[in-house]
């Protein structure tokens, strides 16, 4: 199932892209994408497509219960996990959930210091459960929304990236050499950067939110426009783009938080417009 949704989002993807890219020139796609904002209603375009697909390694995602759970203190073994659970393989969310309403989160800033009272965290459990105070659970918005299919991710852009050259056929038919992004950058530092993305997921506890470790820089993070913020949030959905913030780590305040959280209420709650 999930490989037939991908299939067929990701003939989605490329069917708008060259929709797109017959009405405009490459070079004005990128600016378009980074206004701060669109309704979330309106009729599709050039700026508020979704542009890519986004593959990356998934580190932690704990939505799906393992078929047979691990002893207390050790990791489950892959055998034993669910089917659908990606955990260290790549995997592109944006296809797994298609039309559906998505909140995307690319980090650049060191979490190294973050704790479960930064505004980071505080947005990853305004999306999962708040279950800091056992005695007043606060329902996250994936499981409020879940008859919408909600979901989310957080992309923690910290590999460095990198090209390859691959031979293609031109237009001609003779061979063409083209540079693409690595798949899978062969960075020296990523068993520690995977397992600070680990350790910064269970400080956080946002079991409904797969978090991916992705390179710095690569073809897809430029389609959607993410910058050097330290982090950057698009909300979308039906493949539109609905928001974006750029923001800093001390710029997601309790207000901040509370304002994104009711743009995605009001992006789910509009979807049929």
């Amino acid at each position: 199932m999930i490989v037939r949704r991908a299939i067929a989002v990701a003939g989605l993807l490329t069917v708008a892209g060259a929709a797109v890219r017959a009405q405009e020139p490459q070079s004005a796609l990128v600016p378009a994408l980074s206004s701060a904002a669109q309704p979330a209603g309106r009729a599709p375009t050039n700026s508020n497509v979704v542009p890519s697909t986004f593959r990356a390694q998934l580190v932690v995602d704990n939505r799906f219960s393992p078929k047979i759970a691990a002893p207390k203190g050790e990791a489950v073994k892959d055998e034993d996990r669910d089917p659908r659970d990606r955990t260290g393989k790549m995997h592109c969310l944006v296809c797994e959930h298609g039309l559906s309403p998505v909140v995307a989160i690319f980090v650049r800033a060191d979490t190294a210091g973050l704790k479960d009272t930064d505004g980071l965290s505080k947005l990853f459990r305004k999306l999962d459960a708040d279950t800091k105070d056992p005695n007043k659970p606060r329902e996250g918005l994936i499981s409020k929304y879940q008859a919408d299919k909600l979901a989310a991710f957080g992309m923690f852009l910290k590999l460095e990236g990198g090209t390859k050259a691959v031979t293609v056929k031109g237009a001609d038919g003779s061979d063409e050499k083209v540079a693409v992004d690595l798949e899978y950058p062969h960075d020296e530092k990523r068993d520690e950067k995977r397992e600070e993305v680990e350790r910064y997921a269970g400080i956080v506890k946002a079991d409904k939110v797969p978090f991916g470790l992705a390179a710095d820089k690569s073809a897809a993070l430029t389609a959607f426009a993410v910058g050097d913020a330290p982090v950057t949030i698009i909300i979308y959905n039906r493949m539109r783009i609905a928001q974006r913030w750029e923001l800093k780590l001390d710029e997601l305040t309790d207000e901040k938080v509370t304002a994104i959280a009711a743009a995605i209420e009001d992006m789910v709650r509009n979807k049929k417009q």
